[in-house]
């Protein structure tokens, strides 16, 4: 992990997507709206063309990579993989099935377990540790524009006093959820 990346001490996160079609790049601001990290979806056009944006580079503003968001393709209920610039494991988040909501179990290396529950339809989700809510995310109006290409942009607010390692398995959970939402208007 990177203790000083520009993602460390943000308590407000806004993930604005800034491309379509082929890629799924994204802008990661703060409160004050300043662009702190960039997320750029990684793995081959073919791939990308047949089985969608299924992995995700989030990198510091130097372009240092902080970590990575992987969508390996799995039999059963969907699985993401969080991993560290050099492939060691961050998270395992593991959507559960679940009527009329989203529901996803994220396992943080630390032991920390946590459990991302909400609206998959209006984008409106809670982080709880047990019974301690870390983080909720909200979709934000991205305007007219953007709606009309289907850019999404979201708001996540965290919990000052969560470590490095949990900011990016709860960063990388927000990610999966696209992900989830992309395949659920896929599907249909």
């Amino acid at each position: 992990m990177n203790p000083t990346s520009s993602l460390s001490g943000q308590n407000l996160l806004v993930m604005q997507q800034v491309t379509g079609f082929m890629s799924n790049d994204f802008a990661i601001e703060n409160g004050e709206g300043n662009v702190v990290a960039h997320g750029h979806t990684r793995g081959s056009a073919a791939s990308r063309m047949f089985r969608g944006n299924r992995q995700f580079e989030i990198q510091d503003l130097d372009g240092t990579p902080l970590f990575r968001v992987e969508d390996p393709m799995t039999l059963g209920r969907d699985r993401y993989r969080v991993t560290g610039p050099l492939g060691e494991p961050i998270a395992e988040i593991v959507q559960r099935i679940s009527f009329f909501r989203t529901s996803v179990a994220i396992s943080v290396v630390d032991g920390t377990d946590l459990q991302l529950d909400g609206s998959l339809s209006g984008f409106s989700f809670r982080l709880m540790a047990g019974q301690a809510p870390v983080a909720s995310v909200d979709r934000k109006w991205a305007g007219f524009g953007r709606a009309m290409l289907g850019r999404s942009r979201y708001a996540m607010e965290l919990d000052p006093g969560m470590p490095e390692v949990v900011r990016y398995a709860v960063i990388g959970s927000v990610i999966a959820l696209d992900l989830i939402r992309d395949k659920a208007n896929n599907s249909n």
